[in-house]
C-alpha cells in the first residue's frame, strides 16, 4: 500500500510541476486593471480598443481625458438602450466598503475569544 501512494504522490507532484508553472505564466502576462466603466455595454473588440487606449496614453493627464470620453459615451449607451449606469466610474478598491479589509479593528473584543469564561455556563468548578 505505500508503494502505491508513493507512485500517487509522485504523478501528483509530476503533474503540479507541469501544470502550476503555465498557469502562472498565463497570469503573469495578463496586466491587472481596474474595470472598464459600462463593461457589460461594450463587445470584446471595443473593451481591447479601450485597453489599448489607456495603455497607449502618454500621462495620468492623457488617461484621464481617455477615460472622460469613454465615459461619455458609455453614458449615452446606457441612455439609448433604457439602462442606467453609475453617474461616477467605480475607482480602484471600490466596492469593499468602508472598513471591509482584514487590518486592525473591531475583532473579535474583550471576553469574546474561545477562552475560559466565554461561555455563559457556570464556569469551571
Amino acid at each position: 500500500m505505500t508503494i502505491r501512494k508513493l507512485m500517487v504522490a509522485a504523478v501528483a507532484a509530476a503533474f503540479m510541476g507541469l501544470v502550476v508553472p503555465a498557469y502562472a505564466a498565463e497570469q503573469a502576462t495578463q496586466p491587472k486593471s481596474e474595470p472598464i466603466y459600462g463593461y457589460r455595454l461594450m463587445t470584446n473588440q471595443e473593451r481591447n480598443e479601450y485597453r489599448e487606449k489607456m495603455r497607449n496614453a502618454r500621462s495620468p493627464e492623457e488617461r484621464q481625458a481617455v477615460r472622460d470620453e469613454h465615459h461619455k459615451a458609455m453614458q449615452a449607451r446606457a441612455k439609448e438602450r433604457g439602462v442606467t449606469l453609475p453617474d461616477r466610474p467605480r475607482g480602484p478598491g471600490a466596492g469593499m466598503g468602508p472598513g471591509g479589509g482584514m487590518g486592525p479593528g473591531s475583532g473579535m473584543g474583550p471576553g469574546g475569544g474561545m477562552g475560559p469564561g466565554a461561555g455563559k455556563g457556570p464556569g469551571p468548578r
